[in-house]
Parts: structure tokens; C-alpha cells; sequence
């Protein structure tokens, strides 16, 4: 089988980690990871190696659709986190995973790389959704009132919040916000 990125180069079998085999990419060091072999890993793992340096290779994503080299359909993208523009790409014929070069040093990083199925799931990728459109609506509000004005306006919120006649307030503020 040839790479996802590099067509004309073959991937070579390796260990990824203990008892995890996968092919990899020599050249754009793109790893195919067949998905039942990880879940075995996963769940036969030593779960106590966390807090992994950050690393050493920048990861890099494609940012293209890719096609199983295997059955020749296309496969999903799932974005891994809100803080990285980073895919893991998803055959659901094959049950297989491609990860771009430094995309496994990643997952290690931020320390999910026991979560890679997880990360595959409409509750994760939701959940990544979500953050980014509060981090979205938090920057459009920075830009709308500035980072003082901001600041008052949170800790006005937070005060109306936890206040006993917070709906009183409301309407009082509502009812001068119309005249």
C-alpha cells in the first residue's frame, strides 16, 4: 500500500507503540493505523505514561479529502481539537485511520492518544463545535466592547446571576432599553 500524501512511496511496517502495528510514511511520516489492532492496543495498554513533551515534529494536515487506498472510497475527516488544525481521516468501509506526519506525536501531546476512536464521534466533534463557537462569540465580543468594557459587563452578569431579584432587574433594564 502507498501513502495517502506521497503516492509513489510505500508505507513500511512499523510499531507505533508496544504491541501497535502500523505503516508509515518514511517520507511525509503519515502513519495508516488499522483500527482494530488500536482498540486492542487501547484496551491491553499501560495507562500510567501521561504528560508527554511537546512534539518534536510540527504536525501538518493535508487539508484534502482523502480516498481508502484500500477500497477506494472516501474518506471522513474529524477534527482533533479546537486548539490544532489538525484531521484524523476516517475509512468507515476499512475500519482504518490515516494520521499526517506528527499527528500521532499530537494526540500523545495533548494526551489522547488512547481517545483516537472517541475523537471519530459526533459527542466529540459536537463538543469541539461548541468550544469553537464560544471561543467565537468571546472574540466578538472583545471586539465589540473592548477588553474593559468586557470585563464590567462579566462581572455586571455574573452580579444579576446570583442576585434574588435578578428577573426584577432584567425587566427594569429591558423597560429602559425600550424608551
Amino acid at each position: 500500500m502507498n501513502c495517502y500524501n506521497c503516492p509513489s512511496y510505500p508505507l513500511k511496517p512499523i510499531k507505533l507503540e508496544h504491541d501497535l502495528p502500523a505503516r508509515e510514511c518514511h517520507r511525509c511520516g503519515g502513519l495508516h493505523i488499522d483500527l482494530l489492532s488500536y482498540r486492542s492496543w487501547r484496551d491491553n495498554r499501560d495507562h500510567n505514561n501521561t504528560n508527554q513533551p511537546a512534539p518534536s515534529v510540527e504536525p501538518s494536515d493535508n487539508g484534502k479529502a482523502l480516498v481508502c487506498r484500500q477500497c477506494s472510497k472516501l474518506m471522513l475527516k474529524y477534527k482533533i481539537s479546537t486548539d490544532h488544525d489538525n484531521y484524523v481521516d476516517l475509512c468507515t468501509t476499512c475500519d482504518d485511520a490515516w494520521l499526517d506526519g506528527g499527528e500521532w506525536q499530537l494526540l500523545k501531546h495533548l494526551d489522547i492518544q488512547d481517545k483516537l476512536t472517541h475523537i471519530m464521534t459526533e459527542p466529540w466533534q459536537r463538543k469541539l463545535q461548541e468550544k469553537e463557537f464560544e471561543k467565537f462569540q468571546q472574540e466578538k465580543l472583545l471586539e465589540v466592547f473592548g477588553a474593559k468594557d468586557l470585563e464590567r459587563v462579566r462581572e455586571f452578569a455574573e452580579w444579576v446571576a446570583q442576585h434574588e431579584k435578578r428577573t426584577d432587574i432584567l425587566n427594569y433594564l429591558y423597560q429602559k432599553s425600550e424608551n
